[in-house]
């Protein structure tokens, strides 16, 4: 009885310890995701206050949930608790706190523009004007997005500003301009209300070919082409309310009915107290400008395919070192977009530092470029990423000058990555091939050496080992040798499979017969299961297929262990109507690390660098056998458990009944 309590005791312990356990993992994790979240929030909250235009996130009754640099500064609120008040409690704090009301109607007029949004529930946009303490003003367009909860309650509301300010100042300016230039090589027309032609000057006359006797009284719908006639009305519409039409691009038709290209400036008279009395219109002939233009779009438009096209990066920089232009190759390389790249400092891709103010020696390669306009091809250098991580370039720099003086530098660059890569796998190819020739040949230099000297003339037995031993080295050589040709000319198409109806069973059983000898020697099993369906294959290589992965079965397999030889009929992945057979050859020996299981089918590719020693093989058999199965329309892969075995899979179509494989 004392023993039974003393071991439910036991349990009852390890159980609460095992629950301990699991909850101070699920602690950790937790702990581990508020971190990350946490940090996510900072440099999301970083990179809003670095932002040049308004942000502001208001709660579902309008109180100030969290505002920017740029909002704080505005309404000069960097020292005040801000947090969960609203526009009007705001205007009140800046009176309190600094003695101004000079906010006050901005923030009224913000909270009712934001009353607004939400009575129309979808994005508004309008210009909202701040007053600044100098007595100036600034101009805001203003996006409001309301956020409404799934009960139609509102949740909140994303306030987005960008300045305006000169911007507007430069339109009302040029919009003054506009309507009191007069040129002589211009139409200056003067039109009614209603726009009837009162006055046309003699560059009208010059452009349209009428005289102002033919048109005078007529309306500018005179000038109009047929399918544009909505155009005239909607125009005296536009300035009968008060409105003007700046720059306005269409086509008019001349007395001889030639078709041209005009710039129309229209804007109202207005008498002394304001009313419209009239229309001015400035017509410019641009019909010339519309033929450069599209020239030189047309040149534009092919020089953004080239560049576009290429598929090396190329970026253009001024004299500062600022990337004025970047092709999308050269974007995609780096992970940047190409909008992220333009007017960033050049060492932002050859440093990840845009802002190290001491350029490095790469950087003042390209540097020495924009001051001595030298062309400069540098190999082998590192590009930086957005991510953090470099790759390998080759890259020129060269000058681009105007009438003689250098205004920045192109720099093209290519990812070199892949041809290091190359350069690498052609070394160790090189080494694979002269390691695998050399070993042989080496064993059969000095077996028939021996030989040859009569050393051995009196020992029968060890003469006939070093025979031996040449025989299998001379085998092995000629096998590798094979292997290496089989292989090329599969890859470049020069064998021809001599393809025909077979029945898979057999294959299965004569691949068997073959490699039985070998299992025998290594005392492994072999169970086989043939399945009996049509093949449309090249009998050969499909046994050469399964010769390979039950030589290999039997190599890695211990003595008196197991391989398993069967075949399985599935439906094909691409149709349900047709079938497909599933080969599968495993093992109990050691079994292939998962980082291996893909590059086991390269050339000279082994699980272990002694294994071509160890057990011997040339480390070609599965690249052949990957060709051979893909030359059959098939798939081959493998599956492994380190410890356990693993197990070589081949796909391959099946020949329906009374299927032609002619058809």
């Amino acid at each position: 009885m004392i023993n039974n309590n003393s071991q439910t005791e036991t349990q009852f312990i390890a159980s609460l310890q095992a629950v301990n356990q699991r909850l101070i993992e699920e602690i950790q994790e937790r702990q581990r995701v508020e971190e990350a979240l946490r940090e996510s929030s900072e440099r999301l909250k970083t990179l809003i206050n670095a932002m040049p235009d308004l942000v502001c996130f208001k709660d579902g009754s309008g109180r100030w949930l969290e505002a920017n640099q740029a909002m704080l500064d505005v309404f000069q609120l960097n020292a005040l608790d801000y947090q969960g008040k609203s526009d009007i409690q705001l205007a009140e704090l800046v009176e309190q706190v600094q003695g101004t009301s000079l906010y006050r109607d901005a923030l009224i007029a913000c909270q009712e523009s934001d009353e607004e949004a939400w009575k129309k529930k979808e994005l508004s946009q309008q210009e909202e004007i701040i007053p600044k303490p100098d007595g100036t003003w600034q101009i805001f367009d203003v996006i409001k997005i309301p956020l409404f909860n799934p009960n139609g309650e509102r949740k909140g509301l994303v306030i987005l500003g960008r300045n305006i300010t000169e911007q507007k100042q430069t339109e009302i300016t040029y919009k003054r301009l506009a309507a009191i230039v007069e040129s002589s090589e211009d139409a200056i027309i003067g039109k009614t209300i209603e726009g009837k032609i009162i006055s046309w000057n003699q560059g009208a006359e010059q452009i349209y070919g009428y005289s102002e006797a033919e048109v005078k009284g007529h309306s500018l719908g005179l000038l109009t082409l047929p399918e544009r006639s909505n155009e005239v009305p909607q125009i005296l519409a536009s300035i009968q309310s008060g409105g003007s039409i700046d720059h306005y691009e269409t086509v008019h038709i001349r007395q001889d009915g030639q078709h041209i290209d005009v710039s129309l400036t229209i804007s109202p008279i207005k008498d002394n107290q304001g009313n419209i009395m009239g229309i001015s219109t400035i017509s410019r002939d641009i019909s010339y400008q519309k033929r450069i233009e599209k020239t030189l779009e047309q040149l534009r438009h092919q020089n953004e395919l080239i560049l576009d096209s290429a598929g090396e990066g190329i970026c253009g920089l001024n004299r500062e070192g600022k990337i004025t232009f970047v092709n999308p190759a050269a974007a995609r390389m780096t992970g940047y977009t190409v909008r992220e790249l333009l007017m960033t400092d050049w060492q932002k891709i050859t440093q990840g530092k845009p802002f190290q103010t001491a350029p490095s020696e790469l950087s003042s390669k390209i540097f020495s470029t924009l001051q001595d306009g030298r062309v400069r091809h540098i190999t082998n250098e590192v590009f930086w990423c957005q991510d953090g991580t470099s790759f390998p370039v080759e890259y020129v720099s060269t000058p681009i000058k105007n009438q003689g003086e250098i205004i920045g530098a192109v720099v093209t660059f290519k990812d070199i990555t892949e041809r290091q890569a190359m350069e690498k796998m052609k070394d160790e190819f090189i080494s694979v091939v002269s390691h695998e020739l050399r070993t042989p040949l080496t064993s059969i230099h000095g077996a028939l050496g021996l030989l040859a000297s009569g050393l051995l003339d009196s020992q029968p037995e060890r003469a006939k080992r070093m025979f031996d031993i040449a025989v299998t080295n001379t085998t092995r050589l000629v096998r590798l040798i094979n292997d290496i040709l089989d292989l090329e000319r599969m890859q470049t198409g020069q064998i021809t499979l001599d393809k025909k109806v077979c029945n898979l069973a057999d294959l299965m059983l004569q691949a068997t017969n073959e490699m039985m000898g070998m299992a025998e020697k290594a005392g492994v099993n072999v169970l086989v299961q043939p399945l009996g369906v049509r093949l449309w294959a090249a009998p050969d290589r499909i046994i050469q297929i399964l010769t390979n992965l039950l030589s290999n079965a039997i190599r890695f397999s211990n003595v008196d262990s197991y391989v398993w030889f069967n075949a399985t009929l599935n439906h094909s992945n691409l149709s349900r109507s047709s079938q497909e057979v599933l080969i599968a050859v495993q093992d109990q020996g050691r079994g292939i690390p998962a980082d291996k299981l893909e590059t086991i089918f390269g050339r000279f590719q082994q699980v272990d660098a002694s294994d071509s020693r160890q057990k011997g093989g040339t480390g070609l058999g599965l690249a052949i056998c990957r060709t051979i199965v893909q030359q059959h329309g098939g798939h081959i892969w493998a599956e492994s458990t380190l410890g356990k075995g693993s197990t070589f899979f081949v796909r391959l179509p099946v020949l329906g009944e009374g299927e032609d494989p002619h058809a």
